[in-house]
């Protein structure tokens, strides 16, 4: 057998392995009541919302919408986006809720389905919304709702380049009380989980391209969203670092010498994730 021949059979090969995997992915998630395109985004409560906004411009890059109604502010990643509001009074800074993105939403008929499997859902103008065993809120909307965002306009902001070049969301992490109620609840609207990381192994449900992770109950870890991920274009990490940093991140990297997630200002958790990323891997050159 010639080199070539060789190469084209090894390129054959992943092709089909790779096609099998999208097979069983797909598989799993039409067990599911939802046809989820994405984490469509995530919305964060922060303690003051100027301070937040120069953070995540820094961060992410300066397309941002504004509430006409309210300081909410919305900033695009990809197709995906962070919607950013000010906490009430004596409300905790945190990621409050995440959305799925659904093509070809249907509000009427979306209430149904879930109704029907026995969920409680809150009617609203922005898609629906019901909450997981813990209380989380998870919003079910149209895909790429960045475009429905009806009420709000484009808001300037400094000149400068975005630390990171984002695609979208790569996944979210939920933190939960009792495993075995929160996976039910997540395998109702994802269809069948997959094996994660943790003992016992933890489950990683697909959300269109991306993901859900469920963490296991742990003393001293309330329930609640623990972070996300935004995918991004691979990076200097010790560059990166120094950035956040200065803006007010809590940060560092890890003993690979990657940056794989930070604390914004308000506590609140994120990573950010390349393609191709493994952690606990040496950063890509």
């Amino acid at each position: 057998m010639t080199k070539g021949m060789w190469l084209d059979r090894i390129t054959r090969r992943d092709a089909l392995l790779g096609l099998s995997a999208i097979a069983v992915r797909r598989a799993r998630a039409e067990d599911g009541l939802l046809r989820v395109t994405r984490v469509d985004h995530v919305g964060l409560t922060v303690g003051d919302i100027d301070k937040a906004m120069l953070f995540y411009r820094r961060l992410f890059g300066n397309e941002v919408l504004k509430d006409s109604r309210t300081p909410r502010r919305y900033l695009r990643l990809g197709p995906c986006y962070i919607a950013i509001a000010p906490a009430a009074p004596g409300e905790a800074k945190r990621i409050d809720h995440f959305a799925f993105g659904v093509e070809n939403f249907d509000a009427a008929g979306m209430q149904r389905k879930l109704e029907n499997a026995g969920l409680k859902v809150r009617q609203s103008n922005v898609g629906l919304f019901v909450l997981d065993p813990d209380g989380n809120s998870v919003q079910v909307w149209a895909d790429q709702s960045w475009k429905e965002l009806s009420n709000a306009a484009p808001e300037a902001g400094p000149k400068q380049a975005a630390l990171f070049h984002a695609r979208g969301m790569h996944h979210l992490a939920v933190q939960v009380n009792d495993m075995a109620r929160a996976t039910e609840f997540y395998r109702k609207l994802l269809g069948e989980p997959v094996p994660g990381q943790g003992n016992p192994p933890q489950p990683t449900f697909q959300a269109g391209e991306t993901r859900i992770l469920l963490y296991n109950p742990a003393p001293n870890k309330p329930a609640k969203i623990d972070h996300f991920s935004a995918l991004v274009d691979n990076f200097d990490a010790p560059a990166a670092l120094a950035v956040v940093q200065s803006l007010g991140a809590n940060a560092q990297l890890s003993k690979q010498g990657t940056l794989n997630e930070f604390f914004d200002p308000d506590g609140i958790r994120l990573q950010v994730t390349f393609p191709g990323q493994t952690y606990g891997a040496p950063p890509q050159k």
